[in-house]
């Protein structure tokens, strides 16, 4: 009796992690997939690291045929090291078999049938075929692969087995065979300058939607790693109520009085400003108030140690480290080398969806920018990011360096300012009377009115704080001030 409910396809997870995020929930039952990659791409790794997962974590059975020539005992010499290996799984659950002479000795027709004979023998739930270049190196032609493809897929389908097919490709690009499989996955390395990133593509998934473009991925200790680009993970549309119009405040006097009691919750502010000019400070502040109100908040830093961190806070009389030991202060820290923008989108997305961030400052984006390979992307990672933060109700707040600390002209280092943002803050030196005199500015307040003149931003041992405006004092924004001769008590007096 139909019913009228579609039915589900049974997944095989992968165990790669933020691979079943891409393909939405793994492989699917008995289905072929291929995985296409140079020598060196990781293949060989993502194979086994899918094989132990489905046998330790599904009570599945592996049948591993290899084509090529290199033997079990170097395979798994190199795989030994890897945290997901477990020699005590061999060969009750997970079989290697080498393949090659019969495929040398009797072409497709005996590796087939070899295949259909272990996997049954083996009650194999998972097949991998490692080196298919080696049956089209023997194939008598192209139509003979398509015809061994397909009977590969018959017999293992009936079996209810899934089947993983790795090769080279011969670096000839999309070929017949490739259109066959359910499911076809590339592994790639590429180069960037003298940098080398790897990046999976899913060319195709058949019966099923998964996520499109390039996601960046790593081979650690643990085996394979993906990060699916940010854009594709976060949520999107309106958020699911009216925005809140609870303010967050900055935790610095005068500040919030200018901020007519802070900012709006769930909005996005950029802290813009020279180095120097005291941002790190104003966004411990911003997470120490919130923190003290009972709110979880997480720095995200690429610049200062932890220990480095709660040493300049406490300079300016702020002690973070209670907050800290109990919880309500998260801090992480990644020096700002060579990190992979996708890797920091996954890391910054955990913290707020497994956490309960309520408050994040994120210092700072110059670090997001070195990260990523081509810089249009960032306007893009940063404009899912802040949506991911007003879907969930967390308010954030980002530095921006500007590049220089004096002189008339000030440039955003982006474009669509509105799309990152709903509000700016500008933090600044000026050179006044032979001193060096810090200023803060509010830009943009989006739906909220708020003070327009710029005031003095004193920083002490005793804390920060915000004061009195320039009154007798124009061109401050410049950088380059200068008396307002109109105020000036000698303004009236004439040179005779």
């Amino acid at each position: 009796m139909n019913t009228g409910t579609p039915r589900v396809a049974e997944r095989i997870p992968t165990g790669i992690p933020g691979l079943d995020t891409v393909l939405h929930g793994g492989f699917r039952k008995a289905r072929t997939y291929m995985l296409l990659g140079m020598p060196g791409s990781g293949k060989t790794i993502f194979a086994n690291q899918v094989c132990f997962h489905h046998v330790r974590h599904q009570g599945g059975r592996v049948l591993y045929m290899t084509l090529l020539a290199e033997s079990h005992t170097e395979l798994v010499g190199n795989l030994s090291s890897l945290s997901f290996f477990d020699s005590n799984l061999l060969p009750s659950s997970i079989t290697y078999l080498s393949a090659f002479t019969v495929l040398e000795q009797g072409g497709l027709d005996a590796l087939a049938d070899l295949i259909r004979k272990e996997t049954k023998a083996h009650q194999a739930t998972l097949l991998v075929l490692d080196g298919l270049v080696a049956a089209e190196e023997v194939a008598s032609s192209q139509q003979a692969i398509k015809k061994f493809i397909h009977g590969l897929q018959v017999v293992t389908g009936l079996m209810g087995c899934t089947t993983l097919i790795l090769t080279t490709g011969r670096g000839q690009g999309l070929r017949a065979e490739h259109t066959m499989v359910d499911g076809l996955l590339l592994l790639r390395q590429r180069m960037f300058g003298a940098r080398a990133v790897r990046e999976l593509f899913v060319r195709k998934f058949r019966g099923s939607s998964h996520l499109l473009g390039k996601h960046s991925f790593e081979i650690t200790q643990d085996g394979i790693v993906i990060y699916p680009r940010m854009e594709t993970l976060a949520q999107s549309g309106p958020p699911p109520s009216p925005p809140s119009s609870a303010k967050c405040a900055m935790g610095v006097a005068g500040l919030d009085a200018m901020l007519n009691g802070g900012v709006a919750q769930g909005s996005t502010t950029i802290l813009l400003g020279p180095s120097g000019s005291g941002k790190t400070l104003l966004g411990l502040n911003f997470l120490a108030e919130g923190a003290r109100q009972g709110e979880r908040v997480h720095y995200f830093a690429f610049y200062d140690s932890p220990e480095r961190m709660v040493s300049q806070a406490a300079g300016i009389g702020l002690d973070l480290k209670p907050l800290i030991d109990r919880g309500d202060f998260e801090v992480s820290f990644r020096p700002p080398t060579e990190n992979l923008l996708d890797k920091l989108g996954v890391q910054l997305l955990d913290t707020i969806r497994t956490h309960g961030v309520r408050r994040l400052f994120l210092d700072g984006y110059d670090a997001l920018r070195r990260a990523a390979l081509r810089q249009s992307r960032v306007a893009r990672f940063l404009a899912a990011l802040v949506n991911e933060c007003r879907m969930r109700g967390v308010t954030l707040l980002y530095s921006v360096e500007t590049t220089s600390s004096f002189g008339p002209e000030v440039r955003f280092p982006m474009k669509g300012i509105s799309m990152v943002a709903e509000n700016v803050l500008y933090v600044r030196h000026a050179e006044l009377d032979g001193q060096l005199r810090r200023f803060i500015a509010v830009l943009k307040l989006r739906n909220s009115a708020h003070d327009r003149a710029l005031r003095e931003l004193n920083i002490s041992s005793k804390g920060m704080e915000v004061t009195d405006t320039f009154a007798d004092v124009e061109m401050m924004m410049t950088g380059l001030p200068r008396k307002n001769a109109s105020r000036h008590p000698d303004s009236g007096r004439r040179e005779k």
